[in-house]
């Protein structure tokens, strides 16, 4: 439309109409005001770029409203935008012979805020401005094409019809607020929902004081919460887990990098990857992590308030974890407690070193459930560990040479734990295949700060032990270093009572004890009581000195002449007896001739003895030691009185 054109323009005043106020509805009308309404009392002009969407609805609705005869009556209206741009053609635009530019006409009515009119050859086109309801904001336009002779009445149908697309407008517009607050209300009582599933499982967390129930429990919450996401724990090795979807943590360098990222650091960490992305959130405590959530989306990336939520679960699932955790601790110490107590007093019963071995081997095997326990004894001598008690019944006589990885331990005097031979390789690992060995805990039994021996604990099963069997057997180690002290030193003062200082003999008490258990045992046995003679002159004349070195002389040539099993001993002064189980007086008289010669010959200076022998056999019905020991030393006193140097059978040995 050209300057030229302008001149047919006018404005067209509904306001001088017959009715004024029909004629001022459409500007001047006030919405119906709520004070507790939630909606916005009318749009702005910053609302104007974004309501574009909502006059289309409305303008689309309100078309499919208008009577048909009305439509043919007026036609069908463009419509425009707030800033003039063609939103919807009519049915007098989408003529292009005509020729029509409203760009003006829609500029006016944009501009006064009212109904506008201009001239076109034979035509009349009528801008009708929409406006906001309080602050007659023009937010669209619709155009019409009418006669050049249209009427008042007619301007008022066009008006009449604007309103209602105002109003059709304002529906959609509030239909938005409608939909918003139905959304929050739906999206409230999601989160409602949500809200008290977490505080549901916080609740049935709390209550569980069971590892493994804890566990379950956050797997069960993931799902609930999000239910395409592919959940992982991973738990520290000190845990034994029977839960597939439980794995340790083990760091080694191509592990999962996340992982140890969160465990370390105790915070939620995040990895983007072309198949979705890793989220990983460290179960921790007041004391430190326990493990690692972590969480895999292949598709959706979890929303934060769905993060927020599965955090809190892990939150509350790492301090459920540390007081599960501190209780298992509770009860290992107490279980520890009493396995300490059972095995001291299992093996302080004894003060047998062969007893407190066999003992502690079925006390460990009862406490540690494996397949293998052994007890090797260090001997000084040997420079070697010999086996002296194990649970398993194959005979394993090489075993000395299959243990080189174990030499190690009397100079560094530590335990050590192997979790799997199979990945650890441990000096020559020949005693792993031999028992079919993969997971080892040893220690070293020490007593008196020198290593006694080793206790070794194995098992088929990789990770068998976890590291607090580790530091129970060091516990139980160093208590069956106690008791094998203890049963060294009483053996040591026990051979101390049992053997004469001087002559290394056993002592009287030590022989009058043997022969009472031989005679239970066997069916004869003969005693031998050997006297110096002339003792008492050897002292007077070499001195005492002499006579306790005449004594050592005698001892070393009769424990040289008599079998292991027979018994020398002291008897009192410068007698000794020997004892002969299974061996008539005859034989004995040969090794008492034997012995005879031999002391005149190899003493310095040279002596000689007188011995008298008496015999015990099935034809005694009961002979007491007392009575052995009076027979043989009254042959003794026949042998003095026949000249000594000779020997001498008691009369009912003969």
């Amino acid at each position: 439309m050209t300057d030229r054109q302008f001149p047919h323009h006018r404005s067209l005043t509904i306001t001088e109409s017959s009715n004024p106020n029909a004629a001022s509805m459409y500007c001047k009308a006030d919405p119906v005001e709520h004070s507790d309404s939630f909606i916005p009392s009318d749009i702005t002009e910053h609302d104007l770029p974004y309501i574009e969407s909502f006059v289309r609805q409305a303008y689309s609705s309100w078309l499919w409203h208008i009577p048909r005869h009305v439509v043919q009556e007026l036609g069908t209206p463009a419509l425009y935008s707030y800033d003039g741009i063609l939103l919807s053609e009519g049915s007098w635009n989408q003529q292009e012979e005509r020729g029509f530019d409203s760009e003006r006409l829609v500029q006016a009515s944009i501009k006064s805020g009212r109904t506008e009119m201009c001239l076109y050859e034979d035509q009349a086109y009528v801008s009708v401005p929409i406006c906001s309801h309080q602050s007659e904001l023009v937010f669209a336009v619709l155009v019409y094409e009418a006669k050049e002779d249209w009427t008042r009445s007619e301007a008022l149908a066009i008006e009449g019809w604007a309103l209602q697309l105002q109003q059709g407008f304002y529906r959609e517009y509030e239909q938005l607020f409608i939909d918003d607050l139905n959304r929050a209300r739906c999206h409230a009582e999601f989160e409602a929902k949500r809200r008290d599933t977490v505080c549901d499982m916080i609740q049935t967390i709390h209550h569980h004081i069971d590892v493994d129930a804890v566990l379950a429990q956050i797997m069960l919450g993931v799902k609930k919460l999000l239910p395409t996401a592919t959940a992982e724990v991973y738990v520290t090795q000190e845990l034994r887990i029977d839960n597939p979807r439980v794995k340790v943590l083990m760091f080694q360098p191509w592990e999962d990098t996340i992982v140890k990222q969160a465990f370390i650091t105790g915070s939620v960490c995040s990895d983007e990857r072309d198949d979705g992305c890793e989220i990983a959130l460290a179960l921790k405590g007041k004391q430190g992590a326990y493990g690692v959530l972590k969480l895999l989306f292949e598709q959706d990336v979890p929303e934060p308030s769905e993060l927020q939520f599965v955090q809190l679960i892990v939150e509350a699932a790492g301090a459920a974890f540390e007081n599960a955790k501190l209780h298992e601790q509770a009860n290992a110490v107490i279980q520890e407690l009493s396995f300490i107590n059972d095995l001291t007093t299992r093996i302080n019963q004894t003060l047998h070193l062969k007893e407190i071995f066999d003992d502690a081997t079925q006390e460990l095997s009862r406490v540690f459930q494996a397949e293998y326990c052994i007890l090797l004894q260090y001997h000084e001598e040997l420079a070697r560990y010999e086996l002296v008690s194990q649970n398993v019944r194959e005979d394993h006589d090489s075993i000395q040479e299959t243990i080189c990885f174990y030499k190690h331990l009397p100079i560094v005097k530590e335990p050590f734990i192997i979790s799997d031979a199979m990945e650890q390789s441990y000096g020559q690992i020949d005693f792993f295949e031999v028992l079919n060995l993969r997971s080892v805990i040893a220690a070293p039994l020490i007593a008196g700060g020198v290593i006694k021996g080793i206790v070794i604990v194995g098992d088929s099963e990789p990770r068998f032990f976890t590291y607090d069997n580790f530091k129970l057997l060091q516990k139980l180690a160093q208590h069956m270093g106690l008791a094998i002290a203890n049963a060294t030193l009483h053996a040591q003062v026990k051979h101390l009572a049992d053997k004469d200082q001087l002559t290394g003999l056993y002592a009287r008490h030590y022989l009058n004890q043997q022969i009472d258990e031989q005679q239970r045992s066997t069916r004869c046995g003969s005693l031998i009581v050997i006297d110096i003679d002339f003792f008492k002159l050897i002292n007077d004349t070499y001195g005492h000195l002499m006579g306790d070195q005449i004594l050592s002389q005698v001892s070393r040539v009769i424990s040289s002449s008599i079998r292991e099993g027979d018994i020398a001993a002291r008897w009192g002064g410068e007698e000794i007896a020997i004892y002969f189980p299974n061996l008539h007086a005859s034989n004995a008289y040969k090794i008492a001739e034997r012995i005879r010669k031999r002391i005149e010959k190899e003493t310095e200076p040279s002596i000689t003895v007188s011995s008298g022998i008496a015999q015990w056999g099935q034809h005694d019905e009961h002979i007491s030691v007392e009575s052995l020991f009076n027979r043989a030393d009254m042959a003794l006193y026949q042998a003095k009185q026949m000249g000594r140097n000779t020997i001498h059978i008691h009369a009912e040995a003969e």
